[in-house]
């Protein structure tokens, strides 16, 4: 029997955090293959999911920062990757664990094993959409807890089913997680989005809560997300984000990096671009202007701003 680590990617979102929980809980319920499961993570936890763990008496997942080497003559730590699969966006020293299994909603992206495993990816608006399905596959009812859990992320990552990543099948998921705990998703994940405390968010928590790196022909490229429900403030900060995005860029030794400043209410995003942005103006089609460039529509960082970056090179 082995301990199994089970984490999302680094910079973690609400998605990253519930689908390591909840998939480490359904796993340990089955006993699946015998191991345990653990949940991890790579980074502190967003606010949100904090306080919908310590609300419901859910232990947060353990903070590790690598995987070393196993020692000679054990076996290398297993591991299941959950809401990623690039080895840029996970834990260091990914290359001396074995990956067991993927849940993730992303692109494929230089991933390769040196033995087959258990991936389960669909282009659903959340992984924690695929972790409910899962129950449903396993034959076991998620507790009221674990489905509060499932629809707080699956809100927070399709932005209230607004992002056009949400699926019909995201939706009729969220509606049977809300009906099992008796709220409307879409309020309900309003509420949770509300308890970040977005206001008080500096320019560098504005880069950096919320960013992956990608390869992009040949370069480094950093594509990050804020979300707020009034962009004025961060408007308002421009010249301070600037200078946080080239910081971040410098600390993590990326060719480029841009950020968007993503306003749920008014549905779009105001893009900002440093460094080498070549690849990026080319994907989206803007220049790179002092104040940056509103994106009616753009919602989501995988579909929207990222696909089209990583299609046009």
């Amino acid at each position: 029997m082995s301990n199994v680590l089970v984490f999302g990617h680094q910079n973690p979102d609400n998605d990253a955090i519930m689908s390591a929980v909840v998939l480490s809980q359904l796993l340990n319920q089955v006993e699946y293959q015998g191991n345990t499961y653990t949940a991890c993570c790579l980074g502190p936890l967003p606010a949100e999911s904090a306080k919908l763990l310590e609300d419901a008496g859910v232990p947060a997942p353990t903070l590790i920062d690598a995987i070393e080497p196993a020692a000679e003559g054990a076996e290398p730590r297993q591991v299941v990757l959950t809401d990623h699969n690039e080895p840029g966006q996970s834990v260091a020293g990914l290359e001396n664990a074995v990956i067991a299994g993927v849940v993730d909603h992303h692109r494929f992206g230089g991933f390769t094993t040196a033995a087959p495993l258990h991936i389960v990816a669909l282009p659903w608006g959340s992984s924690c959409s695929i972790v409910a399905k899962l129950f449903e596959v396993l034959g076991v009812e998620p507790t009221g807890t674990q489905a509060k859990l499932l629809l707080s992320a699956m809100m927070t990552d399709t932005l209230m089913l607004k992002s056009p990543t949400a699926t019909a099948v995201d939706a009729a998921i969220a509606a049977k997680l809300g009906e099992q705990f008796g709220v409307d998703p879409v309020k309900f994940g309003m509420e949770v989005f509300l308890t970040r405390p977005s206001g008080s968010f500096t320019a560098a928590e504005m880069v950096g809560n919320d960013i992956k790196m990608f390869e992009v022909a040949g370069k480094k490229l950093l594509i990050g997300q804020y979300e707020t429900v009034d962009k004025s403030r961060a408007l308002g900060m421009i010249p301070e984000i600037r200078e946080a995005m080239r910081a971040y860029q410098a600390e993590k030794g990326a060719d480029g990096i841009v950020l968007c400043l993503t306003d749920i209410m008014e549905e779009g995003s105001q893009v900002l671009l440093e460094g080498d942005a070549e690849a990026a103006q080319k994907g989206l089609g803007i220049e790179d202007v002092a104040e940056g460039v509103w994106m009616p529509g753009v919602l989501s960082r995988k579909k929207q701003v990222a696909a089209p970056i990583l299609a046009a090179n």
